[in-house]
């Protein structure tokens, strides 16, 4: 969720909030911030020269913790900028208007994050509830939720999820019934949290009492249950329950790229862009990397080498010696989750003369929908409605020409926004299963697969170390990435 700037939230606010069903909200009051730093310390007597592919948060982070500790690095990055999937778009939108075509929030629990934003002094923005109405449309109902409202939500419910609503649920059936280790990520591979990736979410909100409807409910309203039969329950746990929600939410002003983009511009002169990798030949004493730079292939050599490619397009990368048959079946089984984002430029907030925030949940192709604002929530600027659509359906919208996925989408809002045509300016679609350095979202591992695979992820290859958010615990999040880049930089520094 996006919304001007204010200072918190109170714990009955929270509970209040909880009962109109807004949506996935950091808490700071369910789970206690147990997740501590761990960053490289001291100065190494043994300087390596280390090669680092990838200049989103997990390479960034990787990178910084060896270069302050006195090695010698190069970054490689295929884009012609930092971030990778943390990326901020303000083409081709009007002045002042921006949006997150990939990672859309930060958390007060994101202990690595907050140190380097602190470090660059980056200005955060809490998220805001909205005052207004949220819109809902829900087996073929449209509710307008007013604050505080009580409402009769389209789904066969027993009378108390009923009056829940769908952050009650959440917090019926997923926070009052977790345990207080979802909040210590190094414990996912102990019991009682190990046990909780042999089931699904979908099986574990059954096991708690939620119903049929209650799921459905949950699914269509929460950003973490759009695959609720295919999505490990401690992933969800670990990641969601006690990372996200364990703080409070918030964005960076000027957008969420500052980070990287401050990252990057500390080590500018360690970083090549627009170099595509192709192979990765590890001979036991030295690592030779091959790469297409400005249409010329080049080589790259170090000691070490960091690899931090996204899931897919790692199972493309040449690696010689082979990877090991468990690492290339952990890369190949992960799955990850396909995020198509649209975004309809209008002239103005017009929904706001209805006296609704221009915020939905839905069950409709067009997916959830955020309202974007001038910064200054000026009401006669243009403004943004941007869909989300994810998981198995993306991918399809991603296969048409953009401007055909426009106009979908805008038929779609119109639903929602019946006046939409007479306000409509521009367009534009980012689709990552189709972005050639991502070729999909994050990772999304399934019932069993981060007992099965996540040691294998991070496992290194002779002196190929890997990084990115699919080798955490805390998946599709940036404070996973960092952590992984982290942990990677350590792997070197005290290996020497």
């Amino acid at each position: 969720m996006k919304g001007n700037e204010q200072s918190g939230i109170s714990r009955k606010d929270f509970v209040k909030q909880f009962s109109l069903g807004l949506g996935a909200l950091g808490t700071g009051v369910f789970f206690p911030n147990m997740l501590s730093a761990n960053f490289v310390e001291g100065t190494t007597l043994n300087p390596k020269k280390v090669l680092v592919i990838g200049a989103g948060l997990s390479g960034l982070a990787a990178a910084w913790e060896l270069k302050n500790s006195g090695h010698q690095v190069t970054l490689i990055e295929a884009r012609s900028r930092p971030g990778g999937r943390v990326s901020t778009i303000r083409e081709p939108f009007a002045d002042g208007l921006y949006a997150e075509e990939g990672a859309a929030a930060y958390s007060s629990s994101y202990t690595h994050a907050l140190k380097f934003i602190n470090e660059f002094g980056l200005e955060k923005i809490p998220l805001a509830f909205p005052d207004t109405a949220i819109t809902y449309h829900l087996n073929g109902n449209i509710i307008n939720v007013k604050p505080g409202e009580t409402v009769n939500w389209p789904y066969n419910l027993t009378a108390e999820e009923q009056e829940l609503g769908p952050m009650g649920l959440v917090q019926k059936y997923i926070l009052n019934t977790l345990p207080n280790e979802i909040g210590m990520p190094h414990m996912w591979d102990k019991a009682p949290l190990i046990h909780l990736d042999q089931i699904s979410l979908e099986e574990y909100l059954k096991k708690q009492g939620a119903s049929e409807g209650a799921v459905k409910l949950i699914k269509n309203t929460q950003w973490f249950a759009e695959v609720p039969g295919s999505t490990s329950g401690l992933s969800m746990a670990v990641s969601d329950s006690g990372l996200f929600m364990g703080g409070t939410p918030f964005i960076l002003k000027g957008g969420n790229d500052s980070l990287p983009r401050e990252l990057a511009k500390s080590m500018k002169d360690n970083i090549n862009y627009n170099t595509v990798v192709s192979k990765i030949y590890d001979d036991g004493n030295k690592v030779i990397v091959s790469a297409r730079q400005d249409g010329r292939i080049k080589d790259f050599t170090a000691d070490k080498v960091v690899a931090t490619f996204p899931l897919k397009v790692l199972e493309n990368i040449d690696f010689k010696p082979s990877l090991s048959p468990e690492k290339k079946k952990a890369i190949k089984d992960i799955p990850v989750i396909n995020l198509t984002r649209t975004y309809v430029q209008v002239d103005s907030p017009f929904w706001m003369e209805n006296n609704v925030s221009g915020m939905a949940f839905t069950d409709l192709p067009v997916g959830n929908i955020t309202p974007i604002v001038n910064s200054n929530g000026i009401s006669d600027k243009p403004a943004i409605l941007e869909s989300i659509v994810a998981g198995p359906s993306a991918p399809r919208l991603e296969s048409q020409d953009k401007e055909k996925t426009i106009t979908r989408m805008k038929s779609e809002m119109k639903k929602l926004y019946p006046d939409i045509g007479e306000h409509f300016m521009k367009g534009h679609v980012k689709g990552w299963s189709t972005d050639p350095y991502a070729l999909g979202g994050p990772s999304w591992p399934a019932p069993g697969d981060v007992t099965s695979h996540l040691r294998n992820l991070q496992e290194p290859h002779g002196n190929i170390h890997f990084a990115g958010e699919h080798t955490s615990i805390l998946r599709s999040t940036m404070e996973g990435a960092l952590r992984s880049g982290v942990r990677a930089a350590k792997e070197i520094h005290e290996n020497v």
